[in-house]
C-alpha cells in the first residue's frame, strides 16, 4: 500500500494518506503535543479535505511519542490560542469543531498518553477512541484561572453530568479505565498493543459500505436537534434512498449470494 506523507511547514503537523486512511498526528512531542492556532487551523483543513475526498474513508487522530496525545493548548507566550484577537468572530478551535461536526469520515482517536483540556476536546470530536492504559483524561483549565467553555459544547452530551461537573470543577483527571467505565473509549490497551487495537478498528470500518457509512454520519449528527416526529420522518425518508443505492444493492447480492460485497461507494 502507497503512502504519500505530506507535512506543514513547521513539521507541527503531519497529514499521511495510506489508501483509503487519513493520518493525522499532532507533532509536538516535545510540547507534548500542545495545540497553537496554526495546529488548529490546519486541523481545521485536513478534515475538510477528507470530508471532500470520497476516497477517504477513515482518519485516524493521534499525538507523536509515548507520553501526551494532546496537553491542551500551549500557554507559552506566541502563537497560543488564549492570545486575544477581538478581529476575529471566531475562534480556530471552534471553526474545527464545526469542521468535524459536518464531517462524513469517522474518525478514530489513537490516544497514546496525558489526554487534557483542548486535547480533552479533540477526544470528544473522534466518533471512536481506543487509550493505552497510562493515558489521563482531564480539564484542568480552572487551576490556571480559567473554564473549559468551548469544550464542554463537545464533551456535555458524552460525559455524564456529575463526572462532567467534578472534572470541570476541580481540574481533576480521571484515568483510563474510568473513562472506559463511563463510556468514553471503545478500548483500554496496553501501550504495546495500541497499534495493533487502532488497525483493527479501522478495518472494522473499511469492511463495510463506505456510502451506507457517510450517509450515516450524516444523519446522526443531522437528527440532534430534532423532535422525535422529527426525527422519524427524516430517518425513514433517507432509508428508502438508501435501498436505491449501489451499495445497498451489492451488500443484499452478497448476503444472499454469501460472498464479500464489492464495494463501489455509491
Amino acid at each position: 500500500m502507497s503512502s504519500t506523507p505530506s507535512t506543514d511547514t513547521a513539521n507541527d503537523l503531519l497529514v499521511e494518506r495510506q489508501g483509503a486512511v487519513m493520518r493525522i498526528t499532532l507533532n509536538r512531542p516535545q510540547r507534548r503535543n500542545a495545540l497553537t492556532d496554526d495546529v488548529l487551523l490546519r486541523l481545521g483543513a485536513a478534515v475538510r479535505e477528507a470530508n471532500a475526498d470520497r476516497s477517504v474513508r477513515v482518519i485516524v487522530l493521534t499525538g507523536a511519542g509515548d507520553k501526551a496525545f494532546c496537553a491542551g493548548a500551549d500557554l507559552t507566550p506566541g502563537d497560543t490560542p488564549f492570545k486575544p484577537d477581538f478581529t476575529r468572530m471566531q475562534l480556530p478551535l471552534a471553526d474545527l469543531a464545526r469542521a468535524v461536526h459536518d464531517c462524513q469520515v469517522p474518525i478514530i482517536g489513537r490516544i497514546n498518553g496525558v489526554c487534557m483540556a483542548g486535547g480533552l476536546g479533540l477526544f470528544g470530536l473522534c466518533d471512536m477512541a481506543i487509550a493505552v492504559e497510562e493515558a489521563r483524561f482531564g480539564m484542568p483549565e480552572v487551576k490556571i484561572g480559567i473554564f473549559p467553555m468551548q469544550i464542554l459544547t463537545i464533551l456535555r452530551d458524552l460525559i455524564p453530568p456529575r463526572f462532567l461537573n467534578q472534572m470541570c470543577l476541580t481540574g481533576q483527571p480521571i484515568d483510563s479505565k474510568t473513562a472506559f467505565s463511563l463510556g468514553l473509549l471503545n478500548k483500554v490497551v496496553p501501550a504495546a498493543e495500541l497499534d495493533t487495537a487502532v488497525e483493527a478498528l479501522v478495518a472494522d470500518v473499511l469492511a463495510v459500505s463506505p456510502l451506507a457509512v457517510r450517509r450515516g454520519k450524516y444523519a446522526m449528527h443531522a437528527v440532534e436537534a430534532m423532535s422525535f416526529h422529527e426525527m422519524m420522518a427524516f430517518t425513514e425518508s433517507n432509508i428508502s434512498a438508501m435501498i436505491q443505492t449501489e451499495d445497498a444493492r451489492e451488500g443484499l447480492a452478497a448476503f444472499n449470494g454469501k460472498r464479500p460485497p464489492v464495494w463501489t461507494g455509491r
